[in-house]
């Protein structure tokens, strides 16, 4: 096995979690708008994100600020909040156990930050893609890496900047207990993936227009960059595991690299080739990964990417349908049978993708009318879920009925 390969693949190892251990991480991010006009907060100014952020320090006894150029985030025990490209602002709730509890961690954290928000005219919008301003008149957080990102996107495709400055998601991270683990549930998660989407497609405008079709955020993801973004290779082929997912992440160009504390671009040249004759240290590892944007991404646990950023409620019930699909024999063994009946490849995947985008729930999918897919994977969380967990599937009822979360009275933005 090539040096950055067993590197990547032992890094993947010692992620496994015993099957009794097993959490949930939750991501969420927001757009920072004017109160009064909808548009998007700047990173710098008086009232900017930055002030902002520093703001929220002051509110959270012992909270550790994070610096890499400028100010970009802090710590606390419970939550770490860091600002995205864009300054969009995204809070990483610490691992849980249970959905409740990582409502409980938001429910405070938007209680506590709500009087600094007041004090600034800001509200936090949750949606998939900036609502009203144009995103070329967005502000680059001052960071040297999201500076070589925004230049080396410009020559991949067209929406390294939209996706940079104008798109926000809710991630949600699940944990294996062993590599035919992880290769059963990214399985799963791929396969589930287009009722994933569309259950939390949430982008009603875009850059001050509305939106008429429907995963816009997903459209702009697929215009960023094909070597990070899509479906990885051997998806579905009796080879995927560990070493096969380091295959992958060897062939795409990290953008740029750490030496002795500088940040020097790579430019074209792959993981394989900038460290076949050096080895990766944990650094490394984790630098190459955090510039890995596949829709299902591996570190030391498995973080799941299709979901915009919606409000608690939706984040809720979609963090509960992903603990009822992955944390479940019925859940991943229901993906493992459907995937050979179907024979399902990347080609197909992406033919249902292209379905939904424009005609939403009642697409055709591999699984049949997209709607019915949606009632069908949360019939299969209610039953591996308790009472407690599986009331928060309930929004989703009104989802499918709507045909989207956008179009529910009352959650349309207002810009």
């Amino acid at each position: 096995m090539n040096g950055y390969r067993e590197a990547l693949a032992g890094y993947f190892r010692a992620g496994i979690r015993q099957s009794d251990d097993l959490r949930l991480g939750v991501e969420l991010e927001h757009f920072p708008v004017y109160s009064e006009t909808g548009e998007s907060v700047q990173y710098s100014g008086t009232d900017g994100v930055r002030a902002l952020v520093e703001g929220m320090i002051g509110i959270f006894p012992g909270a550790e600020p994070l610096y890499e150029d400028d100010l970009f985030g802090f710590m606390v025990p419970d939550f770490t909040i860091t600002l995205e490209p864009g300054a969009q602002i995204e809070i990483s709730i610490a691992p849980q156990r249970h959905v409740s509890d990582v409502v409980r961690i938001y429910d405070d954290f938007r209680k506590a930050v709500s009087p600094i928000l007041d004090d600034h005219g800001i509200r936090l919008v949750s949606s998939g893609c900036i609502p009203k301003t144009d995103v070329g008149s967005v502000e680059l957080l001052p960071k040297a890496r999201y500076r070589l990102m925004d230049e080396y996107f410009r020559g991949t495709g067209t929406g390294g900047m939209e996706m940079m400055r104008g798109s926000a998601s809710l991630q949600v991270s699940v944990d294996y207990t062993s590599e035919e683990d992880f290769v059963r549930k990214i399985r799963a998660m791929y396969f589930y993936s287009p009722a994933l989407r569309l259950l939390c497609d949430n982008a009603a405008m875009f850059q001050g227009r509305k939106v008429s079709t429907f995963l816009k955020r997903t459209d702009i993801w697929r215009r960023v960059d094909g070597r990070r973004c899509g479906i990885p290779p051997g998806l579905f082929s009796d080879t995927i595991g560990f070493e096969t997912y380091a295959e992958y992440i060897g062939n795409m160009p990290p953008i740029f690299i750490k030496e002795d504390g500088r940040i020097v671009p790579t430019g074209d040249k792959t993981v394989a080739e900038l460290y076949a004759c050096r080895e990766m240290n944990t650094d490394d590892i984790e630098h190459v990964l955090s510039l890995a944007f596949p829709p299902v991404r591996l570190k030391k646990f498995i973080e799941i990417r299709f979901a915009d950023s919606v409000p608690i409620e939706y984040a809720a019930a979609y963090t509960a349908l992903i603990k009822g699909l992955a944390y479940s024999d019925e859940g991943t063994g229901f993906a493992k049978e459907i995937i050979a009946r179907v024979n399902l490849d990347a080609v197909m995947m992406i033919a249902t993708g292209d379905a939904i985008m424009e005609n939403g729930f009642m697409a055709g999918t591999y699984m049949g009318r997209a709607d019915e897919f949606c009632r069908t994977i949360i019939g299969i969380a209610e039953r591996n879920l308790d009472e407690e967990e599986k009331a928060f599937l309930e929004p989703f009822g009104k989802v499918i009925e709507y045909g989207g979360i956008a179009n529910i009275p009352g959650i349309a933005l207002s810009v």
